[in-house]
């Protein structure tokens, strides 16, 4: 996914290509079709969501760089955007962090939830909520250094590299327990 990852921010055709190689390797662990169906699936409905404002915003706030995307306001009644102003006002670090957080959560909950009928639901509920803040704190990362340059390539590659450690940890977990 380290590669895949950075590949699928920048042509979104290879979210397609993930999806199932995901498909193939969940359908495969678990001996089961369906689920790798319901991965598949789940990884093109969670991923299709916007993330670049929050990126754009964790950037500049972390590298003093300009905006790349500017605040959108029209989600402010609904979504992402209304639980993340519930916590924190608008275009903050940490209405940043809290709303890639939990866009990162819909994306990955969306494409491991039918894992939840073949591993421990709590340990797969920790793999869910680390993929989940991954990407702010890979933003963070991405950071250091690069003036916001190459940031959000950076951060990409850098939670790639996270996402491999986190599923092949569910696909050890799965091996082991079955």
């Amino acid at each position: 996914m380290y590669w895949l990852n950075r590949l699928r921010g920048t042509h979104s055709w290879w979210a397609k290509v993930i999806a199932i190689f995901l498909g193939l390797g969940f359908g495969l662990t678990t001996w089961n079709p369906y689920i790798g169906v319901a991965v598949a699936v789940g990884y093109l409905a969670g991923e299709s969501m916007a993330w670049g404002e929050w990126i754009g915003g964790l950037i500049r706030k972390y590298t003093g760089v300009p905006n790349i995307e500017n605040p959108r306001r029209d989600g402010l009644k609904y979504g992402i955007q209304w639980i993340a102003t519930k916590f924190y006002d608008l275009d903050t670090t940490e209405y940043h962090f809290l709303s890639l957080a939990i866009r990162g959560f819909y994306w990955w909950f969306l494409t491991l939830v039918s894992l939840y009928y073949v591993m421990n639901p709590v340990v797969l509920t920790i793999g869910i909520l680390l993929l989940s803040i991954g990407f702010p704190i890979s933003v963070k990362l991405g950071c250091r250094d690069l003036e916001g340059k190459d940031a959000w390539n950076e951060a990409e590659y850098i939670y790639g590299g996270f996402q491999d450690v986190i599923l092949l940890s569910i696909v050890g977990i799965i091996f082991l327990t079955s």
